[in-house]
């Protein structure tokens, strides 16, 4: 995981604008309300195909990074297979972080 993308997460959250967990993803992906999926490392295969799906149907860009400790930790949870920004500012500023780091979108098929 970059090393300033726990602390972008953070303030996501802390300004309400990420889910994260399975159900409140899913939600939020349906309703076309996600900007960013991140997907952690060791999230089932399951997991990580649904979301990549869910994403793209939703037209969210969706990226592997981190394990579920990783992405629960930055946001003050306990470990998360899956958070969804719900702000087009904040997913802006994370993709920037991804996009410096060399980090690859995942594609949705399925």
């Amino acid at each position: 995981m970059p090393p300033s993308l726990p602390m972008m997460l953070g303030l996501c959250q802390r300004a309400g604008k990420l889910v994260s967990g399975d159900l409140a993803a899913e939600q939020a992906l349906r309703r076309r309300r996600g900007h960013l999926v991140l997907i952690a490392a060791d999230a089932s295969e399951r997991t990580k195909s649904k979301f990549a799906h869910l994403a793209a149907q939703a037209g969210a860009p969706c990226y592997v990074v981190g394990t579920r400790a990783d992405l629960g930790g930055a946001i003050g949870k306990a470990g998360r297979a899956v958070v969804v920004v719900q702000s087009r500012d904040f997913a802006r500023g994370i993709l920037g972080i991804l996009r410096r780091e060399g980090v690859a979108p995942v594609t949705g098929r399925g």
